[in-house]
């Protein structure tokens, strides 16, 4: 693990010898004293007295209140340093409320000292990456450079800090090639501190991508910049010892890291006896070299005995770790902790994990016996990885953006994923439904874990009492920060960019992003409400999930768990009435047949598919079947399946598989093939949590739908990273939205018509969205992958580019209950562990639709139209949305010769989300009708007994 020296104690000297201008007489004490002030707290910062520091600091700032009033660009200095000393102390939160202060302050200025806005900027950014929101850390690293470079004259010192904060900041987000490339372009244009910084990022960059001479060159070179510039007895050299005895670590040189470590411990306990992070990270590094000693024994029963105490010696240390990190004077309950609890929440969450991964290999030791000490440390293991999940999730909702989210997901897979494994091998041994439940819920919050912190941030403010302007204004700044990062890329897509509009577009999403945390803020403090909402603990347990079930559902959720040395499957199997939790190992060959299948199915050339094609394609989908349905026909046996998939299944259509094995040793026939589609509805879904949130959406609006059915004459189309594309043309498009049309009410924008601005202006206001056109994917930037509307628009090109992105769906206010993406490849995407794939269809779900229709790979034109028109005809008859889509494809199925039946022609499109119907069924009027009968005749029945009575009693 790796740490840096920042700039913090840096930027206060710098600050504090302001000449203080337009002196007044009667506050000459005051500034002596502030002044006064300001020096001590420096010095109690840079002698690690955060505590004392702070206080001091805050006193700094009362005095010059008293000196200036409440606003003034000379409370800029004061402020920075209170937020610096919350920051030393971990208190994030309170750091960048003074940072905004000490901006707003330093604003007031005509002649605005731009410098110290660079340095203010750094400083923010270094509190989001403490909070882990790399997004919005990056944005203000790149503000800050932007305000050095600006400069005059340029200061190199400060641009170099700048270029430091960014390559930290994509080593940390695992960039290390990009990383790399900053620190080698600028390492020599540095002065010596510097220098050092540069030098020591580059060897654990070389570090993490195995280049292990040049990282053990580069910890060397820095730890002799360090004695040569300050001696032997700097914390930075502690440090460098620490980040090399690391390393050495990783290369099997254990006595020479021990003996890196004493030296790093010789210098950090001059300062540190109990508290402070580089205390911290000595207990760390201790730990982790402890519990890689080396044990020479040949016999078993030794090796186990000396295994275990050096996990035990190694669990003690991680301990002394927390307990240094931790602010309370008293002993760390982990089970209670908070965020704003440790110096470092980041170091923190690295030591959870340590603690639970050594559990986890104490257990291993015991794993043939399986008897009470194995059970005790996954139970131990599972503590930790709970501690870690609810602390990374309180996290995840303090963050704005998006992209740190998706980036938070990945970091945190490891985490969720061991949690899964290690929660079913004590299920395996105790069969205990609580190890059922705790895997159930990591394996949930793997899955599109953005999504759902946004429907459950919308979900808050909608039952709470904010505004309806201010959820407005943070549309509008979501809007403003996904139009300039698209104008960003777009810009450096050419050969030559324009540098100082990249600047100006940086500057407004600085702003914007800006205005939206101190929106965020004001949220959370002043509607008691909604914060409760926000961070109250959402997720759906087991039981509740069954009681949303009926009684003809079964979901089969799925995690793929991916080591170095194999592969394991995990299933959940939830019934109204059971429940199943169940383990396979991935060989090599299944997960060869699930890239088959998907590639069989998605092939271009599959008007040219041989007989040796079909039979492979054959065996692949019984496989498959036997793994992933056949084990749990006992609980799903006549009932709709809800599939949850993960990782590569997530590319394949569960429709292929084959519940018998033809003959292969004759001519397949595709339409005659046993497909699972034959005996159940299938629907597929982003997580159970999503589904059931957006189940039964209530927004309605009067089932009209509006379709989209751009003409194309094989233009030339150029997207946003220079890619050139023909749009050739879709005549079915047109055929398709016409039989919709015929089928339910619809408005149909063709041709010139179907534009990107009429999309915009017309896409909240209807139940159904259709969108028949083409799509294209962009794996490398996801967000960037776009629907393409009519090329020939005569709308403002600046503003309409006759594109919407990912990006930009994102930020729509939808309020229709599905949308049809019958166009190419538009649920395929990139796969983002923690999030799924990153399609078009998953912008839609972000938007708010709660169920959509797509593509898995390039529809054919003719065949997705018959689906298509097939699909609405059984929607009308108030079928559900899975069902409809079902039968739309057996209809086609049953229609269709062997070649028309291959996969390829009617298995792209799949359900996802709310299942429920769009219309209501004629049966239903029937009934409706027959009950109206039935009362009617009744009625007449009582009426003609009532006369006759009275006539007999008038006789």
């Amino acid at each position: 693990m790796a740490r840096f020296r920042k700039w913090e104690i840096l930027f206060l000297l710098i600050f504090f010898p302001i000449i203080l201008l337009g002196q007044n007489k009667d506050t000459t004490w005051y500034k002596l004293k502030a002044r006064k002030l300001a020096s001590t707290g420096a010095i109690l910062s840079r002698e690690g007295l955060d505590i004392e520091a702070l206080d001091t600091f805050k006193l700094y700032l009362e005095y010059r209140k008293k000196i200036y009033g409440e606003e003034n660009y000379f409370l800029g200095s004061p402020y920075l340093a209170v937020g610096v000393g919350y920051k030393n102390l971990g208190q994030n939160s309170l750091a960048l409320e003074y940072y905004e202060l000490a901006e707003k302050n330093y604003l007031l200025r005509d002649d605005q000292n731009t410098r110290s806005l660079g340095l203010l900027y750094i400083n923010i950014g270094n509190a989001y990456r403490a909070k882990l929101d790399y997004k919005n850390a990056l944005n203000y690293f790149e503000q800050a450079l932007s305000v050095f470079l600006n400069q005059n004259p340029v200061d190199q010192v400060d641009i170099s800090k700048a270029y430091y904060s960014i390559a930290e900041i994509n080593y940390l987000m695992q960039n290390f090639e990009f990383s790399l490339s900053i620190l080698e372009k600028y390492v020599n244009d540095v002065d010596v501190y510097n220098k050092i910084l540069f030098n020591e990022l580059i060897a654990l960059n070389h570090q993490e991508l195995n280049n292990t001479e040049s990282a053990d060159t580069y910890y060397k070179k820095t730890i002799d910049l360090i004695k040569a510039e300050y001696g032997s007895d700097d914390m930075d050299l502690a440090i460098e010892y620490m980040n090399y005895a690391e390393f050495l670590s990783t290369i099997n040189q254990y006595d020479y890291g021990i003996e890196n470590l004493d030296k790093a411990y010789d210098i950090i306990s001059n300062s540190q006896q109990t508290k402070g992070i580089e205390l911290a990270e000595y207990y760390e590094y201790k730990g982790d070299l402890v519990k890689k000693r080396p044990i020479e024994t040949q016999n078993i029963s030794n090796f186990k005995y000396k295994k275990r105490q050096n996990l035990l010696e190694a669990i003690n240390w991680y301990n002394k770790s927390l307990q240094a990190l931790y602010l309370g004077n008293d002993e760390v309950k982990f089970e209670s902790v908070e965020i704003g609890d440790w110096l470092s929440f980041a170091d923190c969450l690295i030591i959870f994990k340590s603690i639970a991964d050594t559990y986890n290999e104490l257990a291993i030791l015991d794993r043939e016996d399986k008897n009470n000490l194995y059970v005790e440390s996954l139970k131990d293991a599972l503590e930790y990885y709970e501690v870690i999940g609810n602390l990374v999730q309180r996290a995840r909702k303090e963050i704005s953006s998006d992209e740190s989210k998706i980036q938070l997901a990945e970091l945190e897979y490891s985490t969720f994923s061991k949690t899964i494994e290690t929660a079913y091998l004590a299920y395996d041994v105790t069969h205990a439904t609580e190890f059922i439940e705790l895997a159930f819920l990591h394996s949930e919050q793997l899955k599109s874990s953005a999504i759902f912190d946004k429907l459950s941030d919308d979900l808050a403010r909608e039952n709470s009492l904010v505004p309806d302007s201010l959820i407005q204004k943070e549309k509008r700044l979501n809007s403003i920060i996904a139009i300039y990062t698209q104008k960003i890329f777009e810009e450096n897509s050419y050969e030559e960019p324009d540098s100082k509009l990249i600047s100006e577009y940086n500057e407004h999403i600085y702003a914007a992003s800006r205005k939206r945390d101190e929106l965020n803020r004001h949220l959370e403090g002043n509607y008691s409400d909604y914060y409760q909402l926000k961070y109250s603990e959402s997720m759906l347990a087991l039981s509740e999930l069954q009681n949303k079930l009926s009684n003809n559902e079964a979901v089969l959720e799925y995690i793929i768990n991916e080591t170095d040395s194999l592969a394991e499957l995990y299933t959940f199997v939830v019934t109204k009435q059971t429940l199943e939790f169940n383990k396979q190992e991935l060989s090599s060959g299944i997960q060869n047949s699930i890239e088959n299948l998907f590639n069989f199915m998605s092939d271009h050339g599959y008007l040219f598919t041989k007989n040796e094609d079909a039979k492979r394609f054959s065996v692949d989908a019984y496989e498959l079947y036997n793994l992933l349905i056949s084990p749990h026909l006992k609980e799903i046996q006549g009932k709709n399946l809800i599939l949850i998939p993960d990782g590569k299944l997530s590319y394949i259509s569960f429709d292929a598989l084959l519940q018998t094995l033809p003959d292969t040793s004759k001519t397949i026939n595709f339409s005659k093939l046993d497909y699972l589609i034959k005996n159940y509805n299938l629907n597929y879904a982003n997580s159970a949590n999503i589904l059931f949130r957006n189940r039964n959406n209530s927004k309605k609006i009067n089932n009209k739908t509006l379709a989209f059915a751009p003409e194309y004459n094989g233009e030339p189309f150029e997207t946003t990273n220079a890619r050139s594309f023909i749009l050739s043309p879709l005549p079915g498009v047109q055929k398709e939205v016409e039989s919709i049309s015929k089928t339910v009410k619809t408005k149909i924008f063709r041709n010139t018509e179907a534009s990107e601005s009429n999309f915009r202006k017309h896409c909240k206001d209807y139940d159904i969205l259709h969108l028949a056109m083409h799509a294209f994917i962009d794996d490398s930037i996801p967000a960037r992958s776009s629907l393409t509307f009519s090329p020939k628009s005569k709308e403002n090109k600046l503003e309409n580019n006759g594109i919407v992105q990912t990006a930009d769906i994102y930020n729509l206010e939808l309020n229709a209950r599905l949308t049809v993406l019958s166009a190419c490849n538009t649920g395929i995407g990139k796969l983002q562990k923690g999030e799924g794939i990153m399609s078009l269809a998953r912008g839609f779900l972000y938007a708010g639709c709660p169920s959509i229709v797509m593509s898995l790979w390039e529809v054919e034109d003719e065949s997705g139209t018959r689906i298509m028109s097939s699909f609405y005809k059984n929607l009308k008859k108030g079928k559900q949305k899975d069902a409809a889509l079902r039968l739309a494809k057996l209809d086609y199925l049953e229609n269709s010769n062997s070649r028309q039946a291959h996969p390829h022609y009617w298995m792209g499109f799949v359900s996802i989300g709310d299942n429920s119907p769009i219309y209501t069924g004629y049966d239903i009027y029937f009934f409706a009708f027959l009950l109206l009968l039935i009362i009617a005749f009744t009625i007449d029945q009582i009426i003609r007994i009532k006369k006759a009575r009275r006539k007999r009693q008038a006789l």
